[in-house]
């Protein structure tokens, strides 16, 4: 029998989850009788209950939230100071509640409550891979460790509307935010020289506009980044987007949404267990690479991305 704990994020759908809790609560209770719950007060203090849970005996965490809220969660399942699972057989599940939930969407997640606290109950688990991330370039006073993925991370234009977007309330954002944000950003972004590394491979020197590392398919509130990808197949879909012109940029955006950006013959698809990226001169500090991973912030580049193939049992 599972030993259930829920995790809420109270400010997730611009604060509405707070108010609508009793709702969700009485969903989970018609299938699960016994649980306890868990409000959080501030970013990633999900990452850390998880942690405390899990070696307490729990094993099924149910996240109440958005992407941020799962991937949170997510990180909470490995040990703070190793890519080891603190308990291999506990399961994560989620009951969608956020204005960012492009995993969620791309999961097929019901955005019922009801509906959704029901398929956690009856689905069987489902080993999915996970997607790690390690930051190689100088500390400068920050520690930095290892952050994990559940769906998307990128570097470049993708993770610099994220930085942008970082500054502004989190009530305030809706659907067409991001889109908002992109639009923005693009007025005075100027692509990036890389060098690549793939699967140990020699480097590659590439002028790109955004490299996504997809798990998933989904990211930036409904783009179709990787319309191939697959969650259980030990591979990252490695999308690489070449220079592009500011119109071109705009006028190609809709192919994002249409899931058929990978046809342009500006973009390349390529599977990848393993990738390396630095900046192609790393003396310029005044011109680096912003990476963001799930929707969130993350350190600059250099970086080095590594998919954990079935990492961590799904149940939805």
């Amino acid at each position: 029998m599972d030993k259930v704990h829920v995790i809420v994020n109270p400010f997730s759908a611009r604060g509405k989850t707070r108010e609508r809790w009793h709702l969700i609560r009485e969903a989970i209770r018609s299938y699960f009788k016994e649980f306890r719950y868990v409000f959080t007060e501030r970013p990633k203090q999900a990452t850390q209950i998880v942690r405390e849970l899990l070696k307490d005996g729990f094993d099924l965490i149910i996240g109440v939230g958005g992407d941020g809220t799962l991937n949170e969660i997510s990180n909470g399942f490995f040990r703070d100071d190793s890519p080891e699972q603190i308990n291999d057989d506990a399961s994560l599940g989620i009951i969608p509640s956020g204005t960012g939930s492009d995993f969620i969407r791309f999961m097929r997640v019901p955005r019922d409550f009801k509906k959704s606290a029901e398929n956690i109950k009856s689905s069987n688990k489902k080993r999915i891979d996970i997607g790690k991330i390690s930051f190689t370039g100088p500390r400068r006073n920050e520690e930095r460790k290892d952050q994990y993925f559940i769906n998307i991370a990128d570097f470049g234009l993708g993770a610099e509307v994220i930085r942008n977007l970082s500054v502004s309330d989190p009530i305030k954002r809706g659907p067409l935010t991001y889109y908002k944000g992109l639009l923005k950003t693009i007025l005075h972004y100027r692509s990036k020289k890389v060098k690549l590394s793939i699967d140990g491979g020699p480097e590659m020197e590439r002028n790109l506009l955004i490299g996504a590392i997809a798990n998933g398919r989904i990211f930036g509130g409904g783009m179709i980044i990787a319309p191939e990808a697959e969650i259980d197949d030990g591979y990252f879909d490695l999308v690489l987007v070449e220079d592009m012109k500011k119109f071109e940029i705009i006028r190609n955006s809709r192919r994002l949404y249409s899931g058929t950006i990978h046809a342009h013959p500006k973009v390349s698809v390529i599977k990848a267990r393993s990738i390396r990226v630095r900046p192609a001169d790393e003396r310029n500090e005044t011109d680096g690479v912003s990476v963001e991973y799930d929707g969130e912030v993350g350190a600059m580049l250099p970086a080095e991305f590594t998919v954990i193939n079935r990492a961590i049992n799904l149940r939805i």
